[in-house]
């Protein structure tokens, strides 16, 4: 399934994944830079929130979270492995979210609630993720602001994430995700 951002999804094993994509691209110093990214677009592949901990419960062991675990309810904890180049695009998540770098480098982009006007959410199109109301039509790395002018003005914040570093994410702050290097990452929603 493509969409208009050239993205597609495929169904491979894990070890075809690594294989093609995730191997060949530890083996170069690559790092997507920010606003052109040197990445070549058949190269960039994501397992975006890929429930990994379910399937393999054993990988629990080796994430730490004690203090997190006694005082929330973890609603679902996802990995995302990818090459330098990904990109999320910019929305927001219905619930808190504590994204954890544990291998290479992202940049994310954080805009606050309050900047939900000026960021022109998407209602209607043909991917059903579009139609959920939390996605922005406005593109962090190609801003258009003939078209999108309230974008312009709406004020955000930039943090890169190196292995170790955790961002809190509150509910409902939109962000945008750029892996800059091959990467992985996991998140935790409640």
């Amino acid at each position: 399934m493509s969409d208009k951002e050239g993205m597609q999804e495929e169904f491979m094993t894990m070890t075809s994944f690594i294989l093609s994509y995730i191997a060949p691209s530890t083996s170069e110093a690559v790092c997507a830079l920010l606003p052109n990214s040197s990445a070549d677009s058949k190269s960039v592949a994501y397992l975006a929130q890929h429930q990994l901990f379910e399937q393999i419960p054993d990988l629990m062991d080796d994430i730490v979270f004690s203090d997190l675990r006694s005082k929330t309810e973890i609603i679902q904890m996802n990995t995302w492995i990818g090459t330098g180049g990904t990109r999320t695009p910019l929305h927001f998540d219905t619930y808190d979210n504590l994204f954890v770098q544990l291998v290479g480098t992202k940049y994310i982009r954080l805009y606050d609630k309050k900047e939900t006007p000026k960021l022109y959410v998407i209602k209607e199109g043909f991917t059903s993720y579009a139609r959920q109301g939390n996605m922005s039509a406005v593109d962090c790395e190609k801003e258009d602001y003939l078209r999108h002018p309230l974008a312009e003005s709406a004020n955000y914040t930039e943090v890169v994430l190196f292995p170790g570093d955790a961002l809190y994410i509150p509910a409902k702050t939109w962000h945008y995700v750029r892996g800059l290097s091959t990467s992985i990452s996991v998140n935790f929603w409640w």
